[in-house]
Order: structure tokens, then sequence, then C-alpha cells
């Protein structure tokens, strides 16, 4: 079976009360295609709201797919340790953790992502 996340229309839908420039800039980086281009707006985020779960996230996503999935892994950690049970991010850092081989982890961060939300939005099979 396979199994594919789709992006989010807007950041708005992972965070809630976060003020419209922060989801303005996230918007922007998630419809980047240069990679780098997208840090540097999640960057401008997380320096004017640091607890920025949508920001923290598409951070952690960009990283990944830049190959630094340890990198990836600190942005999801920082997004959990704010919000424990945002679907998205439990479920990238099990992405993440797959990606490095830790079975094991990444089923964990699954199983957990499904106790939370058991349809997460955006998952097509």
């Amino acid at each position: 079976m396979l199994v594919t996340i789709s992006l989010l229309p807007s950041a708005a839908a992972l965070v809630r009360n976060v003020s419209p420039e922060v989801n303005a800039l996230v918007d922007k980086g998630l419809t980047l295609s240069r990679l780098g281009g997208a840090i540097a707006y999640y960057d401008k985020a997380l320096s004017i709201d640091p607890k920025n779960v949508a920001a923290l996230n598409s951070k952690g996503n960009t990283l990944a797919s830049l190959g630094n999935p340890r990198g990836a892994n600190a942005y999801y950690d920082k997004a959990l340790a704010i919000d424990p049970k945002n679907v998205f991010a439990l479920i990238n850092k099990g992405l993440s953790l797959d990606n490095l081989g830790n079975y094991t982890g990444a089923i964990a961060y699954f199983d957990k992502a499904l106790s939370v939300h058991p349809e997460p939005p955006g998952l097509h099979t």
C-alpha cells in the first residue's frame, strides 16, 4: 500500500491563533521550489514567533528534502515539544526516523499519530 501526505494549502491549518504575518511567511516558504529560499522564510517566521509549529514543521520538512534528516528531527522535536499531538509533526518525525533506518522509532511515531488522529488530514492510500 502506498501512502502519501499532501501539502497543506495553508500553514494556518497546522496552528491556530498565530499572526497573519507569520502565516504569510510560512505559506510563502511552502510555495517555493528553491528549498534554500524556503528556509529563509521559515527562519524569518521563527524570528517573529519561535514557537510557531507550522514554521518548525515546515523547516523540518525542507531540511529533510535537502538530505538532512537529523536536522529535520531537531525541528520536529521542537514542534512536538510545543504541540505533542500535532499529527503532521508526528508523521514527519516518523518518516524522518524511517529514513535514518530507525524503524522501531518510526513505528512508535506513526502509532502515536494514529492514536491522536485515526484518519490524519491529507492522508491518501
